[in-house]
Formats: structure tokens, sequence, C-alpha cells
């Protein structure tokens, strides 16, 4: 009696437990470096503009005749200042007429004639962005001589133009410095727009998508005069994604990168979609399809109390708290997966742990040919609040000539979606798509005052 005793409470025993599986998560590589180009167009218009603006009618006038070179000289800007540019170096053609009164000793007498002077910047960017010119004089060429109006008195044009070069010396290039230091603040362009990179872009109202262009680094191109203008490029390293829900908090700026000089990098831009569940609200969904569910099979049966999800590496664990004839839980692995179709995280394969198994086959084998694991994988699908492939299109249509400030616009094409498919992280189940495609942020319409 005694025997039968001791081998009842050995098969009633309810204590010996499934070992549970160990929670980890693995790290999530492949971040996504992408290159963002920002093309600066600066018109050479706008800078002949500025000049002209500035170095008009009179450029120098002497009105003293008895001041020691016996003359009297002025000099008006005869046409528009024109630029060129080549490598490091901007020119300026500037051309004047010349009017002088010259007192030759025997009389006084009045001349004219043409001259142009050619002036040169040379410019280089420093570490902190900022633009910086030396403007020296290049060269001048009489386009005609100054000659008197009446009488056969000739004139010393050498120190005509020798007057204008020393006083251009002092005036124009140091203008012309001053003009390009006021008006082209290149570090404040480069600091607006490194900052403004760090603001989250709502790319989908509907489903509430924000770009994140997250910069890391920047380079720029050399200086090209093109087309009538100053081109040049800068390329941001990026590590984009799409984040999904309320408007994410900006983060604070990284400092803005030291200047150095690059090439415009290819492999155009790649952004990832993530989506994910929470765990607690997929336990949640789970929960309201088994909890509380009764499995029979024969004359034994279990319950379904509680359930638990989270993850092992790239496995997803379940953790089933039962009651009836069998009491505790047991724990079975499933593999995430994303459902393109169904807009879903499915989760596949769903199996018991090994430790979980051994141990049914010692206590309660029948619960193995029972239908309650595939009733519970029928369960463990977990339908996405945002549809991934509306949100890529509605990215595309955010991003044709998306304004992001005053003249500077995001415009871009996708032309891939990828799936990169579901993982576990520590606090959800996340899918991701890679968007890939060109993205560029242009300035617009620069405008010089």
């Amino acid at each position: 009696m005694a025997f039968f005793v001791i081998i009842a409470g050995l098969f009633g025993c309810k204590t010996t437990q499934p070992v549970r599986p160990q929670e980890f998560y693995d790290e999530k590589t492949g971040e996504y470096i992408s290159n963002l180009n920002i093309p600066i167009h600066i018109e050479m218009k706008a800078l002949e503009k500025m000049l002209n603006k500035q170095l008009s009618g009179v450029i120098y006038e002497d009105k003293d005749l008895n001041d020691g070179d016996d003359m009297m000289l002025r000099a008006e800007k005869k046409e528009d200042i024109t630029l060129s540019l080549t490598e490091d170096t901007i020119r300026y053609r500037v051309p004047l007429a010349v009017f002088v009164k010259y007192d030759a000793g025997i009389a006084k007498v009045d001349a004219d004639g043409e001259i142009a002077f050619d002036f040169k910047t040379v410019f280089n960017i420093g570490s902190d962005w900022n633009l910086k010119t030396q403007t020296g004089i290049d060269s001048y060429e009489w386009i005609t001589k100054p000659k008197v109006r009446l009488g056969v008195l000739s004139l010393p044009v050498g120190s005509i133009a020798n007057l204008l070069l020393n006083k251009f010396k002092s005036t124009i290039t140091e203008a012309i410095d001053q003009q390009i230091a006021e008006n082209f603040n290149m570090r404040q362009w480069v600091q607006t727009a490194w900052t403004q990179m760090f603001d989250p872009i709502e790319v989908s109202p509907e489903y509430r998508a924000w770009l994140m262009i997250q910069p890391q680094g920047m380079a720029i191109t050399p200086l090209e005069n093109k087309n009538g203008r100053i081109e040049s490029t800068i390329t941001v390293k990026t590590q984009p994604r799409i984040v999904i829900g309320a408007k994410p908090v900006t983060p604070l700026p990284a400092a803005l990168p030291a200047f150095q000089y690059g090439q415009p990098e290819e492999g155009g831009f790649q952004m990832l979609v993530a989506a994910e569940i929470p765990y607690e609200e997929a336990e949640s969904i789970a929960k309201a399809s088994v909890v509380g569910e009764r499995y029979d099979y024969g004359k034994r049966y279990i319950v379904v109390d509680d359930l638990e999800l989270y993850g092992q590496g790239n496995k997803l664990v379940v953790n089933t708290k039962l009651s009836g004839s069998f009491n505790g839980s047991l724990y079975l692995t499933g593999e995430p997966s994303f459902n393109e179709r169904r807009n879903a995280i499915d989760v596949k394969n769903l199996k018991y742990t090994i430790d979980s198994r051994n141990f049914l086959l010692k206590t309660a084998g029948w619960l193995l040919r029972s239908q309650f694991k595939n009733t519970l994988q029928e369960n463990m699908d977990f339908l996405l609040d945002a549809n991934l492939k509306e949100i890529h299109e509605q990215i595309q249509q955010q991003l044709t000539n998306y304004k992001i400030a005053d003249n500077i616009f995001l415009t871009g094409k996708l032309s891939e979606f990828n799936l990169a498919d579901a993982y576990l992280a520590p606090e959800a189940i996340r899918v991701e798509v890679v968007l890939k495609g060109d993205v560029v942020v242009d300035l617009k319409e620069l405008k010089v005052e």
C-alpha cells in the first residue's frame, strides 16, 4: 500500500517545471550609412550684382590740382564688372572712364580715356567653414589712353595709372573682400543646413511617419565654375530612419564637423522604415484569443491562465501558464516573420523548447499529441497599425520638393522597397523595410542683397 502511495505522489508532484529559457537579444547591426548630397549653386550674376551695386558711379576722385601731382583725376565705372572663376581664384574686370585736368606749366588741359583693371580674389575655406578671401590687382590695360582735347601736349599716362593703382589697393580690393565676407557667410549656410538635418521631417501625416536624417559627418567638393555659376556639393553621411508614431524629440545637434574636401559619394540614399509591436501589446492580442480557453484530450484537459512573450536571440519565447491536468509553465519558441500580404508579423515554426518537450515526454506526453500547440500558433499573428507599402508611396509623394526652410528643399526619388524582415528588440517585435533611392537637399533662389 505504501508503495502505491509513493508512486501516486511522484506522478502528482507539481513542483518540477521546465527550465525557463534565458532572455537575451542579438545586437542589431546593419545600420545603413547613406550619402545625402547638398548642391550649392551661387549664380555668378549674383556676385556681379553685389559688386556692381557696391562699386558704382565715381570710383575715385582727386579734386586738388596742387597736391604735388599737378593733376585732378576722376575715375567712373564705365561698364558693369564681370567675373570669372578658375580653381581657387575669382577674377574681376573693372572698366573705368578716366577724366583728367593736367597742369602742364604753360597751360591747364583736359583729357579723357578708358582703362580696365583686372582684380583677383584668392579664397580658401577654413576648418570652421568660414570663407576667407584676399583680393589684389592683377594687371591693367589702357583701352584708350588719355589725350588732350586741344593742343599737342602729352600726358603722363604712367602717373595716372599709378595713382589709380595705389588708390585701388586700399579701396576696391578691401571693398570686395568686405562684401564677400558680409554677403556670403558660408559658415552660416552650412551651420543652418547641418542643424536643420536633426529636425524630424513628417513624411506621412496619416501614419505619423517621421524621417530622421541623423547626420554623422560632412565634406565639400572644390568650387567649380559651371554654366555661369559657382557650384559645389556638400556630402553628408547619415543614418536615416523612419520613425512611426508621435513626433520624435529633436535630438541635440552634434557640433558642426570641421571643414574638409571630398568628392560626391555614390550609392544613393537608403533609409529604414521600422514598425513595431510592443511585447505588452502582442501579449494582449494573444491573451484575448487564448487565455481562459480549455483544451481537452480524452479525460485530461488544460486551461490557459496567462501568457508571456519575450526574446531569445532571433526567436520569440512564448511562456504559457497552464492549469488543469497539468499545472505550470510550458515554453515554446517561434520565428517572427513579416507577412507583406497581410501587413502583419507572423510567428512561424512554433515548437516546444527542448527542455519543455523532454519534460512533457516524462510527465504529460498527451499534451504533445494535442492540438494545443497548433491552436496557439494560429493566434500568434499580429497586425501592424502602419501599412509599410502605403508609407512608401506617401514618402515618395512628400519627397517631391519638400520645403525644409526658406530656400532649402528636400527632393528625392525612391527606387526600391526591400524587406529587412522582423527581429526582436528588448521592448518590441520589430520589422524593418529598406527604402533606396536618391535624395538631395537643394539651396534655391539664393538672393544677394
